[in-house]
């Protein structure tokens, strides 16, 4: 190799990766969804990966990819989406085998690739809505709690496990309300933010993120806090279930059949429908997504809040973070109730 003795599994192929796209005049939304990808299977191998040595997308073997796709397979995406991620990740190590800037010298997604049945859909049939249908849904959820997750997803981005992960610890309002509901703990919050941490197991994130808080996401917030119960244990999570026989925090799955049960009833979601059709958590992040980046035109900012971001926007964001995120974030995001 041309670097041999100078790259090791330490080294961050995909930031290389992502600036010679940037270099090479690829859009803003092509790179980012890129590294969005390979960032999601980097944070996979370090969650799961049951090879001591393979700590990362450096050290990713052909069996490591193989299990991320069945990965994929058991979550809410289409069969479309799987190979599109499953090409992203094939490019980007062909990519680099070619630049003969890389410790393998083949291509660990190749195979995995000749083997998939599934195809990418060239016109993905993705249900297209306005933030005024959004508004009408949200309108039709009467239950506080329900009704706060959902706008959170909406607002926010979380998934719905870094939904399910909060306590109240991890969430400031303003001052007088943080002493009545108990909430605003954790020391690294800012007023009137919400405090996502990466090192959590679920989140996953390549950073901890503070996401602000605006009035309409305080206003449904303190809605449900004004009615949610009581439960022994240290943690006081912030969702947790109604259900007598089931008290505690509520789960990812929780989350996940609570938001199916609502876009069920109002005509969002049909176990008959193309997944891309569906409106699930994950969609909700990639309204969020969408519509932020749109609005904003900062897909920098976007990363920061989705938890997507490398170094070098961490460091942007974070530095006087209630100029840079806070004022673009109200500034850009849209209202829903």
């Amino acid at each position: 190799m041309s670097l041999e003795g100078e790259k090791n599994a330490e080294t961050d192929y995909i930031a290389e990766f992502v600036a010679d796209m940037e270099a090479y005049g690829k859009s803003p939304s092509t790179v980012y969804e890129y590294e969005r990808v390979l960032r999601d299977f980097d944070g996979f191998l370090e969650d799961e990966g049951v090879d001591e040595k393979a700590r990362g997308h450096a050290d990713a073997t052909r069996r490591d990819c193989m299990r991320y796709i069945a990965y994929l397979r058991r979550s809410d995406l289409s069969g479309s989406s799987v190979a599109t991620y499953a090409s992203y990740l094939h490019r980007f190590y062909a990519y680099l085998v070619k630049a003969d800037e890389y410790p393998q010298d083949t291509n660990p997604m190749a195979l995995v690739t000749d083997e998939m049945d599934e195809s990418i859909n060239k016109n993905p049939r993705r249900r297209e809505l306005t933030v005024e249908d959004v508004s009408d849904f949200l309108r039709t959820v009467n239950h506080p709690r329900d009704r706060c997750m959902l706008v959170l997803l909406f607002k926010t981005g979380m998934r719905a496990g870094e939904l399910a992960n909060l306590n109240l610890r991890h969430v400031s309002l303003s001052a007088e309300k943080n002493e009545k509901y108990g909430t605003g703990g954790d020391p690294l919050l800012n007023e009137r933010s919400i405090y996502v941490d990466s090192g959590i197991e679920g989140n996953k994130r390549v950073r901890d993120t503070l996401v602000p808080v605006d009035d309409e996401v305080e206003r449904e917030l303190v809605r449900w806090l004004r009615v949610r119960p009581e439960i022994s244990g240290d943690e006081e999570p912030l969702f947790v279930s109604l259900s007598p026989a089931s008290s505690g925090r509520l789960s990812s799955e929780a989350v996940a059949e609570a938001t199916r049960k609502y876009t069920r009833e109002y005509g969002w979601w049909s176990s008959e429908n193309d997944m891309r059709q569906n409106v699930t958590p994950h969609y909700c992040r990639h309204f969020f997504t969408t519509y932020l980046r749109d609005s904003s035109g900062d897909d920098a900012l976007v990363r920061y809040l989705r938890g997507d971001t490398g170094g070098d926007v961490l460091e942007t964001y974070t530095h006087n973070w209630g100029d840079r995120v806070r004022e673009k974030y109200e500034k850009y995001i849209y209202r829903l109730l």
